[in-house]
């Protein structure tokens, strides 16, 4: 038995783990809880195990990282004030994920960021590809959170929009529906781009004609964009928006035209914010999990500052119909 092996041996039984744990902590490979990877750390340090690769991992390991979310000032906005809703989610992850993992967090307006941290976290549909550009050519480490950037082959996590699209089409269709119209945000972002096609796609799929308009919750345009549908289009069978944001305006909107909810017309989100389950009626939806995306971004750049697993990925969660009251 070589000397190396043995003394893998020795850091696995000082540690109370097995050879593949402490493997696992020195390839950064596989899920090892915060309490065993400091344990493995502390057998390392304490046998004097230090081959090339375990003496490089012991030593970022013990680095304490500067890490800069940048976004736009809405997505900020989202993080700081709204405890409920998207983005401050998607924030928790990164911060629950970041405390274990000696990341230290900070939140920069896109046109503000700076260069003297170790890494970056993109985080919306307000990220450019200019941006993007700018900041990868500092050479540290960039994920985008909730953006995907076609070509500039920039790891990130996104939800699976395309899919539950869908997959909630299919289902407002199985129930005899076909009149479905599109409510969508801006088509800038890789989120609603994504489910805006995946709309299309099955309406085509099944013979229907797509109907979309596009909604700015900046500017809530929602009572334009329903008395123009009503008025060129009549009145659709259902709506699905491209957020939960969209689909409670659509609702709201309707209501006050005397229109009752499902029985007039059945409404479908996206992103499953608590506001959809407080709502009357409540909202039919495709659950985000949005703590994940937070909390994976965070992992996934962790691994590009421990140097591992460096080739570009794109990270895709699949979502989960949650049906409520708001559809037939």
């Amino acid at each position: 038995m070589s000397s190396k092996l043995t003394r893998l041996i020795d850091v696995a039984k000082l540690a109370k783990v097995s050879t593949a744990t402490v493997s696992r902590v020195i390839n950064n490979s596989g899920y090892v809880s915060a309490e065993v990877k400091e344990r493995v750390l502390k057998a390392i340090e304490e046998l004097g195990y230090q081959p090339a690769k375990a003496a490089r991992f012991l030593a970022k390991s013990r680095q304490n990282f500067k890490i800069s979310i940048v976004a736009d000032d809405w997505v900020l906005k989202s993080i700081t004030t709204a405890l409920d809703e998207f983005y401050s989610i998607v924030y928790k992850g990164i911060i629950d994920f970041s405390k274990n993992h000696r990341m230290s967090i900070e939140l920069q307006d896109i046109s503000s960021w700076d260069r003297g941290v170790d890494g970056f976290l993109l985080m919306g549909g307000g990220i450019t590809k200019e941006l993007v550009k700018e900041i990868k050519d500092t050479g540290k480490p960039v994920v985008l959170v909730d953006q995907y950037i076609p070509g500039l082959k920039v790891d990130c996590v996104v939800s699976d929009g395309y899919d539950g699209a869908v997959f909630a089409v299919d289902k407002l269709i199985s129930k005899g529906l076909k009149r479905i119209v599109h409510i969508h945000g801006p088509l800038s972002h890789f989120g609603f781009r994504d489910r805006y096609d995946g709309y299309v796609a099955t309406m085509e799929r099944h013979g229907f004609m797509p109907r979309t308009y596009e909604f700015d919750e900046i500017s809530d345009n929602m009572g334009v964009i329903i008395d123009m549908m009503l008025r060129n289009y009549g009145k659709p069978e259902a709506i699905f928006g491209s957020n939960d944001t969209a689909a409670i305006r659509a609702m709201d909107e309707l209501k006050i035209r005397g229109y009752s909810i499902p029985e007039d017309v059945s409404i479908v989100g996206f992103d499953d914010i608590m506001s959809a389950s407080l709502i009357t009626p409540k909202l039919t939806t495709l659950k985000i999990f949005k703590y994940d995306l937070g909390s994976i971004a965070a992992r996934r750049l962790f691994n590009l500052l421990m140097g591992e697993e460096t080739h570009p990925i794109k990270i895709s969660l699949f979502t989960q119909y949650i049906e409520r009251e708001s559809t037939i």
